[in-house]
């Protein structure tokens, strides 16, 4: 048998025994800005995992987190009971989702792989990262300039730069407005 042949022998197996296992998916909600050691859920019961006592486990049950190369992990699984915390990396979702204009949805996702072999389940889990109000809105400008001609109509409008709020939805800008403020008589040369 060739080499290629084995790859697509060995990658039909894996996913028989993924089929075969129960993949599973689950989804929790966590707010952004969290700090450490938050619990957002625990598998083991979320998942509603049984063991069966007739069958020998060559090790305890274990839940490993799949990381990708390069990833910073915003969560950690506890490798013996399927906890799952926030880590000092904080949930940014401007930053995680930046880019993403959805209204609503911003996901962060993991694999975690359910262990030994003979319970062994591969589960993705996603979380949608809910916004808090943690930026302030920006203008352009700290100074905004309009000038005004002596011989305008009474209530004419004039627009001003509108200002920009990462946040989202109630979070983001409802809406804005002038205050009035006296500074005293402008004297031009």
């Amino acid at each position: 048998m060739d080499l290629l042949s084995r790859t697509y022998l060995l990658a039909a197996l894996l996913t028989c025994i993924v089929f075969q296992s129960g993949a599973q998916e689950k989804n929790y909600t966590v707010r952004e800005e969290l700090p450490e050691n938050v619990l957002i859920g625990n598998l083991l019961k979320d998942l509603n995992l049984t063991l069966d006592p007739d069958v020998p486990l060559s090790s305890p049950l274990q839940f490993k987190l799949v990381y990708k190369t390069g990833d910073v992990p915003l969560v950690h699984v506890e490798e013996n009971t399927g906890e799952i915390f926030t880590t000092a990396n904080r949930i940014d979702r401007e930053k995680l989702c930046s880019g993403i204009f959805s209204e609503n949805r911003c996901f962060y996702e993991v694999e975690v792989a359910v262990l030994p072999d003979e319970v062994f389940r591969l589960v993705k889990i996603r979380f949608l990262i809910e916004d808090i109000n943690d930026n302030a809105p920006l203008f352009p400008s700290t100074v905004i300039n309009i000038s005004i001609p002596e011989n305008t109509a009474i209530n004419s409008r004039y627009s001003v730069p509108s200002a920009l709020d990462p946040d989202i939805g109630v979070n983001g800008i409802q809406h804005y407005e002038l205050l009035k403020v006296n500074v005293g008589p402008c004297i031009s040369p």
